[in-house]
Parts: structure tokens; C-alpha cells; sequence
């Protein structure tokens, strides 16, 4: 649970789960619902078609793939998407420096998971800001692990910075090689008829 100095959120209610840039811009927004918030952390459930906000070039093209420095040189924009792939069960564990998604495909098949390395999640009253750390982890469904975007890693996060980000994947690798929560089979079966998230009207207002 959160400490007294940050939200609860309550179950089905609707926040944002946002990703900063250095100098406090937002890089993207996602629209989730409250599944549970206790002492495992803030669950999240992102269906097909939730509300995204994603920063683009001026001509719309997105300009996540750029290394961050040139990205902040040059004019954005924040421009509207939707989750098209994967059903998400999201957790967000107490000041950890990752987050864990449950993935389906739209026919209901469990595709794996997905962990996000991120900088720990800071609450406000309408959902969550972090910091991406450009290097995750895909986990398949019968537990095999890849690295995901080490190039782009290496040349974001050089030195003792680098090497804690790293380490906190590894710590990762461990729970999935033992097959420890929340890599234990938990909430495989879980379903959810809410539909698509939208954006609450303070999605972009800062925290």
C-alpha cells in the first residue's frame, strides 16, 4: 500500500498512467482502470482500444524511437492513439523500479509478459508518473526471457546508472526462473468485460 502521503485509488475507477521526459513533458499517457491496490501494488487493466496519448513530430509521426536528446531538441506534440495489440493486466509494485504486465491476445490466448523498466511509479490524484529506462524484458508464456532495446540501452543509461537499471532486470530473471509471483501462474485467468479506458479530463494537468 501506498504510504499517507500518496492516493489510493478505488477499484474501476479510471486514472492515466503517464511517462516524463527529463524536463517534465509528458512522453505518452495511457488510460487504465483500478483492478485492486493493496500490498502487491496498483493493478491496472488496459483493454484493446484504451485511450493513448503518444508525443509525435509535427507531422504526426512518432518520435519514440529517437534517443531522448534529439527528441527534446526538436518541436513535438502530444497526439491521440489506442491500444490496438494486447489486453494488459498492469502491475505497478511499491517503489519498484519496474512494472509487470500480463499480456492477451484478442481471442483470449496469453501471450506473456512485459517488464518495463522504469523509474519507481510517483502517485497524484490522477494516476501515476514515471521515467522510462529504455531497456525491458519479454517474457514468453512458458517463461523464457529475452532483452528488449539493449542498444538503445547502452547508449541512454552508460556507467553505475546503466548498471542499476540492469540490475534490476536481473532481479526480474530471478522471479521468472523460479517461477515466483508474479510469474507463479497467478491471474492467467483473469478476465474483465469493462471495455476500453478513457482519458479522465486531468490527464495532462501536472502533478
Amino acid at each position: 500500500m501506498p504510504n499517507d502521503s500518496q492516493p489510493t485509488f478505488t477499484s474501476r475507477s479510471t486514472v492515466v498512467r503517464r511517462f516524463l521526459h527529463p524536463d517534465g513533458r509528458i512522453a505518452a499517457a495511457q488510460a487504465a482502470f483500478v483492478v485492486a491496490d493493496d500490498e502487491r501494488g496498483l493493478f491496472l487493466w488496459s483493454d484493446i482500444g484504451s485511450a493513448t496519448m503518444r508525443r509525435t513530430d509535427l507531422t504526426g509521426t512518432p518520435t519514440r524511437h529517437l534517443p531522448v536528446a534529439q527528441e527534446l531538441a526538436m518541436p513535438t506534440m502530444l497526439s491521440p492513439s489506442v491500444r490496438e495489440t494486447f489486453k494488459s493486466l498492469l502491475l505497478l509494485p511499491p517503489s519498484a523500479g519496474s512494472a509487470i504486465s500480463w499480456s492477451w491476445l484478442a481471442d483470449g490466448t496469453f501471450a506473456g509478459w512485459y517488464v518495463n523498466l522504469e523509474s519507481p511509479a510517483r502517485r497524484w490524484s490522477g494516476g501515476t508518473d514515471s521515467q522510462d529506462r529504455t531497456l525491458d524484458l519479454l517474457v514468453t508464456a512458458d517463461r523464457q526471457w529475452f532483452w528488449k532495446d539493449e542498444d538503445d540501452f547502452a547508449a541512454a543509461h552508460p556507467g553505475p546508472e546503466g548498471d542499476e537499471i540492469r540490475a534490476e532486470g536481473e532481479r526480474i530473471i530471478k522471479l521468472v526462473a523460479a517461477a515466483e509471483f508474479p510469474f507463479d501462474g497467478s491471474w492467467l485467468d483473469f478476465t474483465c468485460d469493462w471495455g476500453p479506458a478513457p482519458l479522465p479530463a486531468c490527464w495532462d494537468v501536472p502533478a
